[in-house]
């Protein structure tokens, strides 16, 4: 359809949906064709967007190639893990657009295989069938590609776990986090398939424990832990994290380097109060678990969480933990996941990086 403003001018022209909150999304200017050849530019300036930046590792590595909106391509969701391609619909739109994606995909990789793996949450609000397996059709069974950020390799199983496969918004911050590791004892909490612990031990850190409370994501953490050697420096615990960081702080506990990468505790504006109560519990965990000269990585990845607001309750939690606490960085997504100046929802990840003084 093509949008107006309010004065009749055209502003340009996009896809209509009237089931979800955001009827419409914009893919063109006015007058511009919606059609397989802008897919293909879309993702060819993604691609070339990426490259100039530095931020296409080889043929082994992993990084998002279309971050949605802020590619031109809302709704889509476009991953790279080693030779295989891993894309998302998130919109009903973006889904009948599918095939013209592939097409693209196939002509700026030629020869490397697609797996199509939709968000279900997303398709019941917007409204269509998800999709799950290989493109064109073939063996739906989770495939598992062996993929390196730096040094560290990690193992990521197409069809199973969360997001694409692996959380490649972490993927600067990993390496980030992990310089403050040697010779540290690390705590990874929400640690899912345990990447930054893998990135702290290989450089050497002198342990870790990690928890996380999913099993499959466990699971994941020991094929990871394995793949990097490291296995024998760590202790996992299948458990629920606010639960256990009370736990380590009632047994006195200390930790060199602690890590909060929690899942996102709001989706909704309305419920942003509890989500920031709920930061506030975990980082005051976390401060009150580091030893002297300790450094905390803490995350928010719901966009309703400004920095200021999620700088606010690390400082409140600091307050209530009694502790000086300096700021080594502020931190975000990778680039891999460009921010639109007029899109502020394309950015959601933040964090800071603190250390106890």
């Amino acid at each position: 359809m093509d949008v107006l403003d309010a004065a009749g001018h055209p502003v340009g022209r996009g896809y209509y949906n009237p089931r979800p909150g955001i009827a419409c999304r914009l893919l063109t200017g006015p007058g511009e064709v919606v059609d397989a050849a802008l897919i293909r530019r879309r993702l060819a300036a993604a691609l070339e967007y990426r490259r100039g930046a530095g931020l296409v590792p080889g043929d082994d590595g992993a990084y998002r190639l279309c971050w949605s909106e802020a590619d031109g391509l809302p709704g889509l969701v476009v991953d790279r893990y080693g030779r295989v391609l891993v894309m998302q619909c998130l919109t009903l739109g973006m889904a009948r657009l599918a095939d013209a994606v592939v097409e693209a995909l196939g002509a700026l990789f030629e020869g490397q295989r697609v797996y199509r793996l939709d968000d279900p949450g997303a398709a019941r609000v917007e409204g269509f069938e998800p999709r799950r397996g290989w493109v064109p059709a073939g063996d739906d069974s989770p495939v598992t590609v062996r993929v390196t950020e730096g040094d560290c390799a990690l193992m990521v199983r197409l069809g199973a776990g969360h997001k694409t496969g692996l959380y490649l918004d972490q993927r600067e911050n990993h390496r980030l986090v992990a310089a403050h590791a040697p010779g540290r004892r690390v705590l990874d909490a929400f640690a899912y398939t345990g990447a930054f612990a893998c990135h702290a031990l290989r450089v050497g850190a002198r342990e870790a424990l990690l928890i996380e409370s999913s099993a499959d994501a466990v699971e994941g953490a020991r094929e990871n832990l394995a793949a990097n050697e490291v296995a024998a420096r760590a202790t996992i615990r299948e458990a629920n994290a606010f639960d256990e960081l009370r736990a380590l702080a009632a047994g006195h506990e200390r930790f060199g380097l602690v890590v909060l990468d929690p899942p996102p505790f709001t989706r909704r504006k309305d419920a942003l109060d509890a989500a920031a109560r709920g930061y506030k519990e975990i980082n005051l965990r976390g401060l009150r678990l580091l030893e002297p000269g300790g450094i905390l990585a803490t995350f928010s990845c719901s966009h309703h969480v400004t920095p200021e607001l999620f700088e606010s309750v690390c400082r409140a939690a600091a307050g209530d933990a009694g502790l000086t606490v300096r700021v080594l960085a502020t931190l975000g997504q990778s680039r891999d996941h460009p921010v639109l100046l007029a899109v502020p929802e394309t950015r959601y990840l933040t964090g800071l990086l603190l250390q106890r003084v």
